[in-house]
């Protein structure tokens, strides 16, 4: 029995201590509490002021509307300061000052409506006039001059009635033995349905060459085969290749063949084809 009192009492000091904790930390907190500033607002004191003037009520009830400017805001600002100075200048003029106030109050409303005329200065805009500029556009019909195209000149056909069939090539030596102790052109001649066309005059000439063949003279080319060779052994040389006719007239461009003294390379094959008849 002895310890189930001393465990109750136990519980009761434990409780007290609690509330008593409770009870010291809400007696701090209100006190640590910044005190309420609402109670000064009570401000509204300075409604007794009116109290001396009660014919003036009904002007007041015309202020309302200047409350609305700026102005009014401005008399509210000393009634925050100390009223013993405010009491003394309302005493003195407490007359003057709404007859004052209702001056001014006319004239910055005359003065805001000539900002007001400031923005007539939207009519810039029609600066946007400079768009008609844009009509310049239509120097773009000078286009049509491109249409003024060479296309003619492409039907043009060439002076001379062959021309090659295929860029020349450079191969190895295959139509003799001779093999690399050889340099030569050779190449065959065909007419508009690339068939083969003998007789027509082959001729050859630079680095000191200048020499002669006909178009079926050598069949290892082919039906209307020809080959010319120019040197025993392979250099660097530029040589003319050019058809003519029996008279000697050309009767093709004249093609340029540049040999690179490459033993793979010393037999430079240059057809020919008849574009139209001569």
């Amino acid at each position: 029995m002895g310890q189930g009192n001393a465990r109750i009492y136990n519980i009761i000091s434990l409780i007290f201590l609690l509330l008593s904790i409770f009870w010291i930390i809400y007696v701090v907190s209100r006190l640590a509490a910044p005190p309420p500033e609402r109670a000064i607002a009570q401000v509204a004191i300075p409604t007794i002021v009116v109290i001396p003037s009660p014919t003036d009520t009904p002007v007041p009830t015309n202020t309302p509307t200047n409350t609305r400017t700026s102005t009014p805001t401005q008399t509210f600002t000393p009634t925050e300061t100390h009223t013993p100075t405010v009491t003394s200048s309302i005493t003195q003029t407490p007359t003057d000052t709404p007859t004052s106030t209702l001056t001014f109050t006319s004239i910055p409303s005359a003065t805001a409506t000539p900002t007001v005329t400031l923005t007539p200065t939207g009519t810039l805009p029609p600066t946007n006039t400079p768009t008609p500029t844009v009509t310049l556009t239509p120097t773009v019909t000078l286009t049509p001059t491109v249409f003024i195209t060479q296309a003619d000149l492409g039907p043009t056909q060439s002076p001379f009635p062959f021309s090659l069939r295929e860029p020349y090539t450079l191969t190895r030596n295959f139509a003799n033995s001779a093999g690399c102790l050889w340099q030569g052109l050779g190449g065959v001649v065909t007419d508009v349905n690339d068939q083969p066309l003998t007789g027509i005059r082959v001729h050859v000439f630079g680095s000191g060459v200048d020499t002669y063949s006909i178009s079926g003279s050598n069949t290892l080319y082919g039906p209307s085969g020809w080959e010319i060779p120019v040197s025993t052994q392979v250099s660097l040389a530029t040589y003319i290749v050019v058809l003519e006719s029996l008279g000697g007239t050309p009767v093709s461009e004249q093609v340029t063949v540049v040999f690179t003294a490459n033993c793979e390379q010393n037999l430079a094959l240059v057809n020919f084809k008849q574009t139209r008849p001569f």
